[in-house]
C-alpha cells in the first residue's frame, strides 16, 4: 500500500484511496492533437477516490471502477481485482460509517465502488450513506443502451436500496456545510466539479476536467473521453483561473503520484506543482 498523505483544508482532512495506476499512450489519450515536444510518450493514469473528513461527516467523492465489472469495451476497467476496499479500511475508513457519496459524473471509473459483490448480488458498499448525482446525468444513463452494465452493477442497486438522491447541479447544491457542486460541462453534458471551502481555505475536486497535468500548460488538449471538447476546454480554463486566484488545492481524478497540487499563473498560461 502506498503511504497515505492527508491534507488539511481549514477544518477538514482530505486523503486519497487508490484503486489502480495504469500506463496509457499519450497520443491515444489525446488523439489528433498538437502535443508539445516535451510531452512523454506514455503517461500514468490513476483511478482513486477522495475522502473528506469534516468535524461531523465522512464523505467519499467518486468511487473509482470497482472489482468484477464486465467492461469488455474498456480493457482498463474490465474485471478488475484490486484491494480498494482493504485500503479504505487500512486508511481508517469503515464503509458503514460513511455519511455521503458525491459523484462528479457517472462514467464507470467514478461510480464503481458504489457497490460490491456480496451474497451473490451487487449491494451498496456504503450502506448507511446518502449517494448524490445529477438527475439529468442519471436520466440520460437510464435511457442509453450502452450504459446498462454500469446501471446494473453500480447504480441500480443503490436506487433499489433507496440510497440515491438526485440533484440539479446547476443550482450548486451544498453538502455538510463545506462542499458545493460547480457545473463544469464538457467531459459529459452534466459533469460537475466540487468546491471545498472551510475556515477560509479552498480546494477543488476537478472530476474529469483534466486527465493529466500536461493539460495545465496545454488546456486546449481534450481527452478522447470528452463529449464536447470545446466546452471542456472553456471550463478547464475557467477552473484553472479560479484555482490559481483562490490558492485552492486541486484534487484531480486521474493524475498520478499524490494526485493533488496547486495551480499558478505563468506568462499567459498556468503551471502545475504537485503537493
Amino acid at each position: 500500500m502506498e503511504k497515505m498523505i492527508s491534507y488539511q483544508i481549514g477544518d477538514c482532512e482530505v486523503f486519497k484511496v487508490l484503486e489502480i495506476e495504469a500506463s496509457y499512450l499519450t497520443a491515444t489519450l489525446f488523439p489528433d492533437q498538437s502535443l508539445s515536444a516535451d510531452v512523454p510518450e506514455n503517461i500514468v493514469l490513476s483511478m482513486h477516490s477522495w475522502l473528506v473528513r469534516t468535524p461531523e461527516k465522512l464523505i467519499v467523492i467518486d468511487t473509482a471502477t470497482g472489482n468484477g465489472r464486465n467492461r469488455p469495451g474498456a480493457p482498463l476497467f474490465h474485471q478488475l481485482n484490486t484491494p480498494y476496499e482493504q485500503r479504505l479500511r487500512e486508511a481508517g475508513v469503515d464503509p458503514d460509517r460513511v455519511d455521503l457519496v458525491l459523484m462528479t459524473h457517472l462514467h464507470g471509473d467514478h461510480v464503481g465502488w458504489n457497490t460490491h459483490w456480496q451474497d451473490g448480488k451487487w449491494q451498496p458498499l456504503f450502506k448507511n450513506a446518502r449517494y448524490h448525482c445529477s438527475h439529468r446525468d442519471l436520466a440520460s444513463w437510464q435511457q442509453d443502451p450502452a450504459r446498462q452494465n454500469i446501471m446494473a452493477d453500480s447504480l441500480t442497486p443503490i436506487i433499489e436500496a433507496g440510497l440515491l438522491d438526485t440533484i440539479d447541479v446547476s443550482r450548486e447544491p451544498e453538502f455538510a456545510g463545506v462542499l458545493r457542486y460547480k457545473p463544469t460541462p464538457g467531459h459529459t453534458e452534466h459533469h460537475a466539479s466540487i468546491i471545498l471551502h472551510s475556515a477560509g481555505k479552498y480546494a477543488f475536486f476537478s472530476g474529469d476536467l483534466m486527465h493529466n497535468e500536461i493539460q495545465v500548460k496545454q488546456p486546449h488538449l481534450a481527452s478522447r473521453f470528452c463529449a464536447n471538447a470545446e466546452q471542456a476546454e472553456a471550463q478547464r480554463r475557467l477552473a484553472l483561473g479560479w484555482a490559481a486566484d483562490h490558492q485552492a488545492l486541486w484534487f484531480s481524478s486521474h493524475f498520478a503520484q499524490s494526485s493533488a497540487g496547486y495551480i499558478s499563473r505563468k506568462d499567459e498560461g498556468f503551471e502545475w506543482c504537485y503537493s
